[in-house]
């Protein structure tokens, strides 16, 4: 049994299960969600490569918010996958609509999951989006927070027993 595995049915509610199963969120529109097959063995092992791997493969990026909420800093994960959606808004207006939205949540001193970015970057993102929201906007933050990531998270991500198991568990089916 994994007993770190956990069903999710949402951005906050999961219920633990004993087989290794993940719900993706398809769209916007409450309880749409897909089932993400088990990866395989190679895919669990390719995570450890980089945390691009890691954070581009579906299953890989449940598990690691999975191991991130754990750790309560699940808030670098949301920053980062919000900046990756703001960058892709059109129009405009939506974009200057999610950028308010992101600073208020992320990076304002008054934020609610405020990431932690140091002072010189908050100010630097404060001023870029007083001078005209683009979607660079956010890129030293989210740079920075990618960063915290890759060093810090990351890698006890990788030591972890939820990693190690699931590895396991795909290394000796896979024999």
């Amino acid at each position: 049994m994994f007993g770190a595995v956990w069903r999710f049915y949402g951005d906050r509610k999961a219920v633990p299960i004993t087989t290794v199963t993940v719900w993706r969120k398809l769209s916007e529109t409450p309880g749409v969600f897909a089932l993400c097959l088990r990866p395989s063995g190679g895919e669990v092992l390719s995570w450890a490569e980089s945390l691009e791997a890691l954070l581009t493969n579906q299953y890989g990026l449940a598990v690691f918010r999975h191991f991130l909420r754990s750790e309560f800093s699940e808030e670098n994960l949301d920053f980062w996958l919000a900046v990756e959606k703001f960058k892709k808004t059109r129009p405009l207006s939506k974009m200057v609509a999610r950028a308010a939205k992101i600073y208020e949540e992320f990076i304002s001193t008054n934020a609610t999951r405020q990431v932690n970015v140091d002072s010189s970057v908050r100010e630097s993102t404060n001023q870029s989006l007083r001078l005209g929201v683009s979607s660079a906007s956010f890129q030293l933050a989210q740079d920075q927070i990618f960063s915290l990531m890759e060093t810090d998270s990351y890698p006890r991500f990788l030591k972890s027993r939820l990693y190690v198991q699931l590895a396991n568990h795909n290394a000796h089916t896979a024999s």
